[in-house]
């Protein structure tokens, strides 16, 4: 028996998710409040109810049901809500269910996979749309999941996977199922066909211009044109806003000249549309880490401070960038960004500083600043294998200190 459940997500999220939060709290009600949830399933073989399309995707069969549901709800809603707002959500949300309850009431029993008297519930059918639609909006952005393994041995561990790894994972295992039970009636086949719809209606946002990936959707991906923006086409291909090159006054004597960014040559002309240069250099960074080139990614970044002074990432990209130099082994060049985490989102930064204190103590020998860097971490806020890490520090750290090694404060420590 194993569990994947999504716990976190690094796609960017512009909407807080009011819609995804309502859902959650309307199927909990509903759960305590209706005492024979059947009696709105969906149920197959007595004709057509199109009232059953929308009700059988608020029901739930028990607790656990609908806390699983529940979770999965949080973990894809937040993403599909982030890029569109409650109002579009909800009425996709429902538009899934209604589909996809409609499509398999009257086919199932056409086609003989469904008997009279068999009925289906659950809010399943719209997640695993929602499932479908985030890996065609952003199946290049990362997703922390929660593993849970109880088989021989029980195994909980905490991981990131990317949108579209953990979508045809799932979808893929759903399939398998269905297929060994003969694509009837079960909740294999409703995963399956809330995916469908949830697919289609993905595209058809894409392909309206409904929805603004960033060019980090699937199509681009495909096409590999991901993190490709606006400003990086030939400017005659530019949509809606013309620019003109800035007239260009003469020096007055000769100067060395300074190294302009390209953006600087570029002026709007309307001022509709335009994308500020802070943001496309954020867009720049983060193409470069998803290109595995975090050092040319703190190139940008370091520039970008410099250059426009008040100028930071969010914490997932700042999070990446650090974690990016440290798996190429730029332990040292790593340090800064990890402070900067550590400093600026000292509420969510327990992994930053477990790495952080690492390298502290392992590549540095500074055991009282790494010992400094453990002591802000909380041992609930752990899970078992990095509790097992903090305890190995320390131990390593209080050993150094007892052979009296010489801690030199350095000026990013």
């Amino acid at each position: 028996m194993f569990f994947l459940i999504p716990i976190g997500t690094d796609a960017p999220i512009y909407h807080w998710p009011y819609g995804t939060v309502a859902l959650i709290v309307i199927n909990t009600l509903l759960f305590f409040l209706v005492p024979d949830p059947s009696i709105f399933a969906m149920h197959y073989g007595g004709g057509v109810n199109p009232i059953e399309w929308v009700t059988a995707s608020y029901m739930h069969g028990d607790i656990f049901h609908l806390v699983g549901n529940m979770i999965f709800l949080w973990g894809f809603g937040i993403i599909i809500e982030g890029k569109i707002g409650w109002l579009q959500f909800l009425t996709v949300y429902n538009v899934i269910g209604f589909l996809q309850n409609s499509l398999l009431q009257l086919l199932m029993p056409l086609l003989g996979l469904a008997e009279p008297g068999d009925a289906s519930l659950g809010a399943s059918n719209a997640i695993y749309g929602l499932l479908a639609m985030a890996l065609v909006w952003a199946p290049k952005n990362e997703l922390t999941v929660f593993l849970f393994i109880f088989m021989i041995k029980i195994i909980a561990r905490v991981f990131d996977c990317y949108i579209l790894t953990f979508g045809i994972f799932y979808i893929g295992f759903q399939f398998t199922l269905a297929w060994l039970w003969g694509f009837r009636l079960s909740s294999e086949m409703l995963h399956l066909a809330g995916a469908w719809v949830g697919f289609v209606i993905g595209l058809l946002y894409l392909k309206l211009k409904w929805v603004d990936c960033e060019s980090w959707d699937l199509i681009s991906y495909i096409k590999n044109e991901h993190g490709k923006s606006r400003w990086e086409q030939p400017v005659s291909m530019l949509p809606t806003v013309d620019y003109q090159l800035k007239e260009k006054r003469p020096k007055k004597k000769k100067k060395k000249a300074r190294r302009k960014d390209p953006l600087d040559e570029l002026e709007p002309i309307d001022g509709q549309g335009i994308v500020s240069r802070k943001t496309k250099r954020i867009e720049r960074i983060r193409q470069l880490l998803a290109e595995g080139k975090p050092s040319a990614a703190a190139t940008e970044y370091d520039s970008a401070q410099q250059r426009y002074g008040e100028f930071a990432l969010s914490a997932p990209d700042l999070l990446k960038l650090a974690k990016g130099l440290a798996r190429q082994n730029q332990m040292v060049q790593a340090i800064p960004y990890f402070e900067q985490f550590v400093q600026r989102f000292p509420d969510i930064s327990d992994d930053a500083r477990l790495k952080l204190a690492f390298i502290y103590i392992t590549e540095q020998e500074r055991p009282r600043a790494g010992l400094r860097m453990l002591s802000g971490i909380s041992p609930d806020a752990l899970s078992p294998e990095k509790l097992k890490k903090r305890m190995a520090l320390e131990r390593q750290a209080n050993l150094l200190i007892e052979e009296g090694v010489l801690e030199i404060e350095r000026p990013n420590g």
